[in-house]
Formats: C-alpha cells, sequence, structure tokens
C-alpha cells in the first residue's frame, strides 16, 4: 500500500512525500514481515541565462519488523553416514541408505530454533547540486555533484550484533589451555595454544553504539557529461560518474547471533562407533537457551556465526562512456559507442576462520596422506566438557587436527564480508535506428562486452580475491528489432494491419567446475560441438573417479572458464495488431502476441561434477514454459 502527496509552485519549486506499507504472512510457514518506508524528497529549479541549476534532497526511512520461528518444532535428517560404515570414503548407494539410518532410528544432522522477533530501521539522506550549462550552440555541459549518507541499520530493542573482538581472552581460554597442556599437537607448541581469542560483539552493550557499522560521511559522487555537435547530423557524446552502493536494511540485516538460538543435534562423539542422540531422543542434553547480549563472548562457540564489520565502507563503480551519432538519409541513424565501469570496495565472503595455506596439499593429485593428516579425528579435543560446547560438534573427545591449526579453534567459522572486491567491464555497442515513415522502422544494435571481477577467493584462506571472468559475463548481444504496416489492406479490411517483432540473441554465462583434477591442457575442453549429450569435452582430461578426487590441497583450477559457456538466449517476439475504427473517437484494438514463438529451447548449463554420472549433460531448461501466445481486444473511446 502507498500513498503520498506533492506540490509545486511557480513551475520551479517541488516536494514529495510517499509512504509505502506492505506485509506478508505465510499461513504455511511461521513467518511474518511488515515493511514500512517513508521518502521525502525536495527539488528546486532555477534558470539563469545559459545555466539551469537544479538542487534538491531525499530523505528515506526503511523500517522492518519480521519473525519466523525456523525449525520450532525440530528438523532431523536421515542420510548414509552411519549406514555405509565409520571411515568409509567409497560411494553411496544412489537409495536405500539414508531409509535405513532411519529404520534403525539413527539421524546424522538436525536441529531445533529459539528465534527472537527483528524490528530493524536504517535511514539514508542525499544532497545534490546540478547545472545544465549550454556553453555554445555546438556544446551542452552537464556537471553535478551529489552527497550521501547512510545511517547504520539499528535494532530498536538492541537485539543485534556489532563487530568482532579479535583480542580479548575468550572465557573458555583457561579451561581449553589447562586441557590442550596434556595432548598438545607438534604444530602449535603449548606456549603457543592462546588463539581461543574473541567473540561477536553486540550493539548498545557496554557503551557500543548502536547501529552495526560506522556510517560513512564522504561518499561524493560528481557527475560530468557533454554533448558536442560536429557537424549539423553528427553528434558526440560523452559522460562520467560514481555511484555509491547501498547497505541498508534491504541488504544489511541487524544480525541477531546470541539472540537466535539453535541447538544442534549431533548424533555421535565418536565417528559412529557409539550414538548419543537418536530418533527416540534427538537432544539428550537439552535445548541450549537464547542469551542475547549477556552471553559475551561465549556466545555461539563451536558454531559458525556471521558478522558486519562496522568499519567496512560502502563500495562505489566509476562509469564512463563515450559515443558518437550520425544521421544518414532516409530517417537512418547510427551510433557507435563505448562504456566501461570500474567497481572499488566491492564486498568479499570471508571465512576468518579457514585453515591456513601453508597446512594444505600443494600436489597436483590427491593427496591421501594429507588428508587423513588433516580430517581424521584422532586429536584429543581440549574443548571436551566444556559446558559452553554442548550441542556442538566441539564437544566430542576427539577432533581433527585441521580444526585445532584453524586461527580461532574455538568456533567452526567465522564469515563476513570485507572491502577487498573489485569489477572492471568494457562494452562496445554499434546501434542502427531506421526511423518510422512510410509504414516501417528497423533498429538493430549490437554488442560485445567482457565483465571480469574478483568477488570471490579460490582459497577460502587466500588474501586476495581471484580475478576471473564474471558469471555475468555475456560477450555477445543482438536485438533486432521492426514494424511494419500493411495499409493496402485498409480498405478491403475496413481497419489497420501492422505487425511488430524482436529477436534478442545473447551469449550464455561461463561454466565453472569446482575444484576438480584436470590432466589435459584447458583449451581443449571448449572443443567440439555442443549437443545435449556432450556439451563440451569430457574426455579433454577430467578425472572421474572420486577415490582420486581431489581434497585438502591448494586449488588451482579456475572458478570459471570463458571459453566454456552454457546455452545463450535465442528468441523471436511476434506481434500483429489490426485497427477497426468504427466513428471518429470509437476504435476496436485486435491484439495477438506470441513470446518466444518459434518455441526455442534455452537449456540450463550441463552437469559439470566430473564424477557425476550425468557429467557433461544438459538435463532441463531454463524457463518453465516456452511459447506463449496472446489474443486481447481493446475498445478505445
Amino acid at each position: 500500500m502507498t500513498w503520498g502527496y506533492g506540490s509545486r509552485c511557480l513551475k520551479c519549486y517541488q516536494i514529495n512525500i510517499f509512504h509505502t506499507l506492505s506485509a506478508l504472512h505465510t499461513p504455511n510457514q511461521p513467518n511474518d514481515t511488515a515493511t514500512l518506508y517513508h521518502f521525502l524528497s525536495s527539488t528546486a529549479t532555477l534558470v539563469r541565462g545559459k545555466h539551469s541549476i537544479r538542487i534538491g534532497g531525499d530523505y528515506r526511512i526503511m523500517q522492518e519488523h519480521n519473525y519466523g520461528a525456523g525449525d520450532y518444532t525440530g528438523n532431523l535428517a536421515f542420510s548414509n553416514n552411519w549406514t555405509k560404515g565409520p571411515l568409509d570414503t567409497s560411494a553411496a548407494s544412489p537409495i536405500g541408505q539414508g531409509l535405513a539410518s532411519f529404520l534403525l532410528g539413527l539421524p546424522t544432522s538436525g536441529g531445533i530454533d529459539r528465534l527472537s522477533s527483528l524490528s530493524q530501521q536504517s535511514s539514508y539522506a542525499v544532497l545534490f547540486l546540478h547545472d545544465d550549462f549550454k556553453f555554445s550552440r555546438r556544446l551542452t555541459v552537464n556537471i553535478g555533484l551529489r552527497w550521501e549518507y547512510e545511517l547504520p541499520t539499528t535494532e530498536r530493542f538492541d537485539r543485534a550484533n556489532r563487530g568482532w573482538d579479535f583480542s580479548t581472552p575468550s572465557p573458555i581460554s583457561a579451561a581449553a589451555l589447562s586441557n590442550y597442556t596434556q595432548n598438545p599437537i607438534p604444530e602449535i607448541p603449548v606456549g603457543a595454544f592462546i588463539r581461543t581469542l574473541g567473540g561477536i560483539g553486540f550493539a548498545g552493550f557496554k557503551g557500543a553504539p548502536r547501529g552495526v557499522w560506522n556510517p560513512d560521511r564522504n561518499n561524493f559522487s560528481p557527475r560530468l557529461g557533454l554533448a558536442y555537435m560536429l557537424r549539423p547530423k553528427t553528434v558526440v557524446r560523452a559522460g562520467y560518474g560514481i555511484f555509491f552502493e547501498s547497505f541498508g536494511t534491504d541488504r544489511v540485516d541487524a544480525g541477531q547471533v546470541g539472540f537466535d538460538q539453535r541447538t544442534g543435534l549431533v548424533p555421535s562423539n565418536d565417528n559412529g562407533q557409539t550414538f548419543s542422540a537418536t530418533l527416540s531422543n534427538p537432544f539428550p542434553q537439552g535445548l541450549i537457551p537464547t542469551q542475547g547480549a549477556s552471553g559475551g563472548l561465549a556466545t555461539y562457540l563451536g558454531r559458525s556465526p556471521n558478522y558486519f564489520d562496522p568499519a567496512r565502507r560502502n563500495g562505489y563503480l566509476q562509469r564512463w562512456s563515450g559515443d558518437i551519432q550520425q544521421e544518414l538519409p532516409n530517417r537512418i541513424v547510427i551510433e557507435l559507442g563505448y562504456s566501461s565501469s570500474r567497481g572499488v570496495g566491492l564486498g568479499l565472503a570471508r571465512d576468518l576462520n579457514a585453515l591456513p595455506n601453508q597446512y594444505l596439499s600443494t600436489s597436483s593429485e590427491r593427496d591421501q596422506a594429507r588428508i587423513d593428516f588433516l580430517t581424521r579425528a584422532n586429536i584429543v579435543n581440549p574443548f571436551s566438557g566444556i559446558a559452553p560446547f554442548d550441542g556442538t560438534t566441539l564437544q566430542s573427545r576427539l577432533i581433527s587436527r585441521g580444526t585445532l591449526l584453524r586461527p580461532y579453534p574455538q568456533f567452526v567459522a567465522i564469515n563476513t564480508t570485507t572491502n577487498q572486491g573489485f569489477s572492471w567491464f568494457h562494452e562496445g555497442h554499434l546501434r542502427f535506428n531506421r526511423r518510422f515513415s512510410r509504414g516501417y522502422l528497423v533498429g538493430a544494435t549490437c554488442t560485445w562486452a567482457k565483465f571480469m571481477e574478483g568477488i570471490e577467493l579460490l582459497n577460502a584462506g587466500d588474501p586476495y580475491p581471484s580475478k576471473t571472468i564474471s558469471p555475468q559475463d555475456r560477450p555477445h548481444h543482438l536485438v533486432i528489432n521492426f514494424q511494419v504496416e500493411l495499409p493496402w489492406w485498409k480498405k478491403r479490411w475496413f481497419g489497420d494491419w501492422s505487425t511488430q517483432a524482436i529477436y534478442q540473441w545473447q551469449s550464455g554465462p561461463p561454466l565453472g567446475f569446482g575444484n576438480i583434477l584436470f590432466r589435459g591442457d584447458i583449451h581443449d575442453i571448449a572443443s567440439g560441438d555442443s549437443t545435449v549429450e556432450r556439451w563440451f569435452n569430457t574426455a579433454a582430461g577430467f578425472e572421474t573417479s572420486t577415490a582420486k578426487a581431489l581434497g585438502s590441497n591448494l586449488r588451482t583450477f579456475p572458478l570459471r572458464l570463458s571459453g566454456a559457456r552454457a546455452d545463450g538466449f535465442n528468441n523471436w517476439d511476434l506481434s500483429v495488431f489490426k485497427n477497426f475504427r468504427f466513428k471518429e473517437k470509437v476504435q476496436l484494438q485486435l491484439r495477438m502476441e506470441a513470446q518466444d514463438a518459434l518455441n526455442h529451447a534455452m537449456f540450463a548449463a550441463p552437469n559439470t561434477a566430473p564424477a557425476n554420472t550425468l557429467f557433461g549433460q544438459v538435463s532441463a531448461t531454463i524457463w518453465s514454459e516456452q511459447r506463449k501466445a496472446t489474443v486481447a481486444a481493446k475498445l478505445i473511446w
């Protein structure tokens, strides 16, 4: 629901106020959401000589209220962990072993949630000044400056997290160190086992600010553009601008670690030799209560908390473009243009508790010795018996060596987003447009583009993101559209016939294969014809045996391949119109339209898991519906 009002005075000043309210209730799931947005904007225009100056501002308040109960009755999963045998690394049966676990009453995972409601708000303010300056009859310059100030997200009752403490000893440090001194490992001397530090922070707690992040007051966005007429029918245009991304409640929730609590199901502490949680008693130690901010640094020990870095800044894009436009005889216009952008300070998802790269295998083949060294649960657990770890995997008597080698072994993962991401984009286009005249028009645009980015890590412990082709990269895009009127049918059929068509063709997205073992030439993967049975060259050098798959290694295979791509876009949309005029002011229009008129299938990406029996095959289409025809009539009077 939206309502608002606006006023205008002497055609030079305008103010608008809008309110938007929406609510969502899902009766089949225990989840209720309501949002309320307030908008206040004002603009003034002043014309003086060759200058047309606009000054204004915008202020917004975004509020969101949510309550989701999650798995409030519990969730149990039954897989093949226990029915194929402890420490068995062979492939599981395609069917039956999960059911066998259920019949034995031995769940493999699960949990039960106790969640708090969320009532959060963020604000956003903008001031801008813009001048359209007609420098001469041939040259017009546009110059402006925009200032954006985004206030941090707050939670009404301070049920939110703020940052991470990396230096304060954890409440369990002394007990963990005492346990560790009895069974140390060579990689970590007893004197070096001081890494049980830190924990998550809380907004508005013990003097901490209520906001999730520290606002940035330096987000200035310049704008510059020009249009120059070289000749009466030749125009050159160029522009540059900086555009900041926004956080806000629609992208950054006030995290509620500690206010939301999930009691995880831990079926076994010795890898299936004995069982502590069964179907008849899945939570033998009871449910973990929510503690809120009072839990302090002991919150979420043994789990994988997420947090938002208060020092994170708004990423931004620098964009620039230029084109030249030429008018030819017969109302034909051609345009040659180029645009580019550079992303700076973009978000990069990172696990700060990832196993350091120094402990991973550098072998190009499967290093079973290293895998066993890092993953076998054969180390005495220094956290066993410490109360905060109840209901987590760190309560087990034995743990893996890789767990202790993590920077913060009292947590499984520590997920956040940094400002290390970047991107760059280049695009060139050629546009042809024959304006409507003599009953027809034709237009066509051909685009070449390349989109590179660095917003992902090749290995979780890498210091910097990997430079790779973007999953949104589409190198080629062709659009052709035309409209033709058929006036010679006018007398016979008492009306005007016209037909329209739009054709689009676009390259597909690049393919990713994961951390695979590949022994061939990477350029051979995209060789050969693509069919649904064999989309790429599956014999290029892929290792398909699960027994030889890589693990606990430093990955070198790229995130995505520019040469190997999924299916692209190939589509015709057709329509026919006929107008019947009964009187001067009464007209009937008959419309017949067909989307994807030729019913051309757009295939989903092929399977890229070498050990899968469907490797290299396409088994689905992207659209659930293909050709769609519509017939409609519209009466105009």
